[in-house]
């Protein structure tokens, strides 16, 4: 039985609806939200009342039952095939209620006069890959996704030539090569047996992919094992783990530790902005709960980089650039701030080379006692326990699908569900200090085979298919195993914890099934059977495998699973050697080029997003993401006092730069990462206590790609060793190369940097905000005056060339000054996006003060000196900085200039149209 419960506006529309309708320009549009509720019975009225009135528990709505779409109304609705990522609640709330409930659906209805309306729905509002459009009321008869049971499809490879082996490695969306494919036949031939399945063969697509297996990195010559033996050789204490969990642990203060991670999903977002965005957020978050025996989520930050919103969707059918933006904004709001989490950094930049596939990056912090701060390791006997989500039919290839660069479908998106990860958060932390567990891991790219498969390596381990709890009504084995359903997480759990650890998973209503075993064999054994209950796996011998129960997936020995990667050898990569020209310009000219500057992407302010991200929840930040007593401005850095009662900071920040890569991927390299370090210590962090996260997303299909990877890799290895400074934790994502509509479109090669540093005490660090009229600001670092990669050269349309060089012993005295000289700074701002000439405008912005030029060139102020800043300093202070600032004067501090501007020689460079692009540019391309 399935009632439909509308709820909608019963007065005034909701501020949301009322910008829809100004944007849409129509002053009659109608939205409101259908539910569908699939009951086990037919409940009487008194139970649909109780349910209406909870779906419509909020000030001035109205809920109707029944009612079909009206004439004139669109319904968007997930398709048929795609579990609605609210069922579950919703199931939940009517069982609260005492009514039996087999699934739930959402429906958003748009209702207008006018005849623009659906075209308005289909460009802005509606994904085709995932949803399917409505003009009359639709008919289920059942809302639970109707999947079912198909034996495991068996073949023999023994005789296969490699025509035969090429054909059945990409068949069903496998991406398997001949290579691997002739491994998967010496699996057989080794194993003696008669056949191998499609469960094997999905599970070896997932595992080799570049997603799981790092293959392009490994055969480029262990390019992770250079990262990592660079930060072996350094040495550096604060390391407690690196690249050997879900996330890298650096040492915190009084026992404990900060985890650090980030990741990219940016496949999945070029299909659903929304979905790929909400479980990229979903996912960083869940690896830093299963970090360790579990970190617990302390702040959230995201990047992301997509066409130009104006432009057209390379890829017929795909989201354009403004369409993903939207979804984009409100998938991190709906995540970030529905689990709890404080967002420290959020930006969003517009690039053409992100248009067929959009660099989607988010990444998180956590706190974790330092007990705790080790990967665990399961021990024969130890139970399989899953836990949250249930697993259904979707994420189905994402793992290989993006690593290869393949056509994605609608199978490859996950669907994310923050309140079922909100539940077992705290439930983890509990389970922790309870000691239940030997060890965890999050269920992320490719499902619970690579959970399974990798936890299991330290001994052993067999599960049960047929007992994880599933969406549809039944799945093949192989998609059980390969599923990306979000909110999971794998257990490994004791026996003598098994019931303390369930009681504490119902007390906090997180769902859990013991599905399988560790085991003391080193095979890694899937099979199927349903007479194998819970009940009868958990009364089992410990010892015991049940080798011969149910259907066999597969039953491989670890060893066998392990394939080598043929090794490429590359040259140096090429390098430009031209540094073009800035040009002169005179005051009025300088004027109109800080218009065009300051209301560019990397420049503006994005408070049209970053405003709908709680930067406050959990009361631990100290600084960030934003200053300023008169306008909210972006800050260079967070801080963050996660102990409570103690003053001691975690302090994060990035570097990254699109055009810097696309000149020279090596140069801006060096640049980004001084750059993040030399924010750390203008910050007030010590050398020694900072730490890195690198994420690199790079072509596979442009010219030197190879090449620029190695050789961005070396050069981080370089970079670690000489400053002492390791990276920690890091991802790869090498299939940034898509043949569209418009033919091959490729990213950058490049590197996104994240930095962690930490003080015993929020009193060394230094503010952005300008305190003093008649101080002097001072530019302080190396030159980098190079017009390349800058926001100014874009604008002037000048050539692309070269970057400039940084020695590396002149960061270091510059780090060693910068250091020795903070009694002298009253405040401090890094130079970034828009150089000189935006840091002030920024300035002037936050604190409402106005600052007199001594003098100032096309070049001086706007050239990007990333290693560098401008730093605020009494008059009689200014003699005292060292020549290793290369300190440079500016200007004076004057509160008295009329509209408290930016003046050089008489004329206001930072006029009221500049500050009004600031504010406004951003929205109004997006929008």
């Amino acid at each position: 039985m399935i009632h439909k419960f509308s709820v909608r506006s019963a007065g005034v529309a909701e501020p949301d609806i009322r910008e829809l309708g100004r944007s849409w320009e129509l002053d009659d549009l109608e939205v409101w939200r259908d539910y569908y509720v699939e009951f086990e019975s037919a409940p009487d009225a008194a139970a649909l009342a109780e349910v209406a009135a909870v779906l419509g528990d909020q000030l001035d709505v109205e809920v109707s039952l029944d009612q079909p779409l009206p004439a004139g109304a669109v319904q968007v609705a997930y398709k048929r095939g795609v579990v609605d990522n609210e069922s579950d609640s919703i199931i939940t709330v009517c069982g609260l209620l005492g009514v039996a409930a087999k699934a739930g659906k959402v429906a958003t209805s748009y209702r207008s006069a006018s005849p623009r309306l659906r075209d308005l729905v289909v460009s802005t509002r509606f994904n085709a890959t995932i949803e399917e459009l409505h003009d009359e009321e639709p008919h289920y008869d059942t809302l639970v996704p109707q999947g079912h049971y198909e034996s495991a499809v068996q073949y023999d490879l023994r005789g296969l030539d490699d025509a035969a082996l090429t054909e059945l490695g990409t068949a069903g969306g496998r991406n398997l090569s001949l290579a691997q494919m002739k491994h998967v036949q010496h699996v057989q031939n080794t194993l003696g047996d008669e056949f191998v399945t499609d469960v094997l063969l999905e599970a070896l697509d997932a595992r080799w992919s570049d997603h799981c297996a790092h293959t392009t990195w490994k055969s480029l010559g262990s390019l992770l094992g250079r990262l990592v033996q660079a930060a072996k050789d350094v040495g550096n204490p604060n390391v407690l783990s690196m690249f050997h969990d879900n996330a890298g642990v650096w040492d915190f203060y009084d026992g404990h530790a900060i985890a650090i991670k980030a990741e990219t999903h940016n496949g999945p977002s070029a299909i659903s902005g929304y979905f790929g965005q909400l479980t990229k957020l979903g996912g960083v978050l869940r690896d830093i709960l299963g970090t360790g025996l579990s970190a617990d989520p302390i702040g959230s930050f995201e990047y992301t980089a997509i066409g130009e919103p104006e432009a057209p969707a390379p890829i017929k059918g795909r989201p354009d650039a403004r369409r993903l933006a939207g979804e984009t904004i409100r998938a991190i709001k709906e995540y970030g701030n529905t689990f709890g989490v404080p967002m420290m950094s959020s930006r969003m930049t517009f690039h053409p080379a992100y248009r067929a596939k959009p660099f989607a990056l988010g990444g998180s912090i956590g706190l974790l006692p330092v007990s705790a701060a080790q990967r665990g390791t399961p021990r024969p006997g130890d139970f399989v326990v899953l836990i949250g989500g249930l697993t259904g039919n979707e994420g189905i290839h994402g793992a290989s699908a993006s690593s290869a660069g393949a056509v994605m479908d609608t199978a490859a998106v996950q669907i994310g569900a923050p309140l079922e990860q909100v539940k077992f958060r705290k439930a983890l932390i509990e389970l922790r200090e309870a000691g239940c567990m030997s060890a965890l891991t999050d269920v992320g790219g490719a499902g619970l085979n690579s959970a399974v498969g990798e936890i299991g390596e330290a001994c052993g381990v067999w599960i049960n298919t047929a007992l994880v709890p599933l969406k549809t009504a039944a799945l093949p084995m192989w998609r059980i195993l390969l599923s990306e359903s979000q909110e999971r997480m794998l257990l490994a759990v004791p026996p003598e914890h098994q019931e303390r650890a369930k009681k504490i998973l119902d007390r906090h209503m997180v769902r859990s099934t013991v599905i399988g075993r560790f085991a003391d064999t080193g095979r890694y054994h899937v099979f199927h059977a349903p007479d194998l209950t819970e009940e009868a796996l958990i009364a089992g011998a410990p010892d015991v495998v049940p080798a011969h129960q149910g259907e066999l997936g597969f039953d491989v020995a670890y060893d066998l699973l392990d394939i080598e990667v043929e090794r490429q050898e590359v040259g140096p990569p090429p390098r430009p050697a031209d540094v073009p020209e800035w040009p002169e310009l005179a005051p009025t000219q300088l004027a109109g080029l800080l218009e065009e500057v300051v209301a560019d992407a990397e420049v503006a302010s994005q408070h049209f997003a970053d405003s709908q991200y709680d930067s406050t929840v959990q009361g631990n930040t100290w600084y960030g993401p934003h200053y300023g007593t008169e306008h909210s401005v972006r800050t260079a850095y967070w801080a963050g006092t996660p102990v409570a009662g103690s003053p001691a900071a975690a302090v994060l920040n990035t570097a990254f730069n699109p055009w810097m890569f696309d000149a020279d991927p090596v140069a801006a390299t060096r640049q980004m990462f001084c750059s993040a370090l030399a924010g750390q210590v203008l910050a007030g962090v010590a050398v020694k206590d900072v730490c890195m996260c690198d994420n690199f997303y790079t072509p596979h299909l442009s010219p030197h790609w190879r090449e620029w990877l190695v050789g961005m890799v070396d050069e981080l290895a370089v970079l670690v060793r000489h400053f002492g400074v390791p990276l920690i934790s890091g991802k790869d994502s090498s299939a940034g190369s898509v043949h569209t509509d418009e033919g091959l479109v490729s990213v950058p090669p490049a590197v996104f940097l994240s930095a962690l540093g930490k003080v015993p005490h929020t009193d060394a660090l230094l503010r952005e905000q300008w305190t003093t009229p008649g101080n002097v600001l001072v530019r302080v670092g190396l030159a980098t005056g190079s017009p390349v990669g800058t926001v100014a050269a874009r604008k002037l349309s000048l050539p692309t060339g070269a970057l400039d060089d940084l020695a590396l012993s002149d960061v270091d005295s510059y780090l060693n000054a910068l250091t020795a000289s903070r009694n002298l700074l009253r405040s401090g701002a890094r130079i970034g996006a828009g150089g000189v000439a935006a840091t002030l405008a920024q300035g002037v912005l936050a604190s409402g003060i106005g600052v007199k030029l001594e003098s100032a060139t096309t070049e001086s102020l706007f050239a990007e000196h990333r290693v560098g800043a401008v730093v605020e300093v009494a008059p009689d202070d200014v003699a005292a900085l060292p020549a290793e600032l290369s300190p440079v004067v500016l200007g004076v501090l004057e509160g008295t200039l009329e509209g408290t501007g930016i003046v050089l020689d008489g004329v206001d460079l930072f006029a009221p149209a500049a500050r009004d692009g600031w504010l406004n540019s951003f929205t109004a391309r997006i929008a």
